[in-house]
């Protein structure tokens, strides 16, 4: 009797070490799920009043508060925010461009800075792309008509730009580099 209950018992331990041990089966991983994006329509929305025009992809839409402006793109969480106002000193205006700038590149961004300008528009300034890990701006900008205006801004996303981001992010770019190349002063000069 005793023979039988050791030779049961191990049949039922060596059973349940075959079901409950792993073996070595032949694994494939996941791949990462990606993403569906709704691009910018490639019909652009014209906007303008007594100071400036420029054009803008269909699904945003432009709020305007006394000087300041602001473009929502909802399907990104994007807006690109920019404010003009009458300067007496350029220098100094681009001194404070500059310096608000430097306060990224000191956190890490780094900076490709474009030359903006239009003789026959009246449009000159500074495109800069920003390139780092975890910043909420990726394009700043500013244009003047080098006599009276100055209009600063730049592209924010509703979070810090990841590379889960990074598709949106490089659209949001194009938008900004579309808005700068239609920008156009309405507003005329005294």
């Amino acid at each position: 009797m005793k023979k039988i209950a050791i030779f049961l018992s191990v049949i039922f331990i060596s059973i349940s070490l075959y079901l409950f041990i792993q073996k070595e089966d032949y694994y494939i991983p996941k791949p990462k799920a990606k993403i569906e994006i709704d691009l910018l329509s490639s019909d652009q929305n014209s906007f303008s009043d007594d100071m400036v025009l420029f054009k803008h992809s269909k699904p945003s839409s432009v709020i305007v508060n006394k000087d300041t402006y602001k473009i929502d793109y909802l399907t990104f969480d994007a807006t690109i925010n920019f404010n003009i106002k009458n300067f007496k000193d350029l220098n100094t205006e681009i001194y404070n461009f500059e310096n608000s700038i430097v306060v990224h590149e000191k956190q890490g961004a780094f900076i490709n800075a474009n030359i903006i300008k239009d003789t026959s528009e009246n449009v000159y300034g500074v495109l800069c792309y920003l390139e780092g890990d975890n910043i909420a701006t990726s394009s700043q900008f500013f244009v003047t008509d080098s006599t009276n205006y100055f209009m600063s801004g730049g592209l924010t996303f509703s979070s810090s730009i990841t590379p889960e981001i990074k598709i949106q992010n490089e659209i949001m770019k194009q938008e900004v580099f579309n808005f700068i190349n239609s920008f156009k002063w309405t507003a005329v000069s005294e």
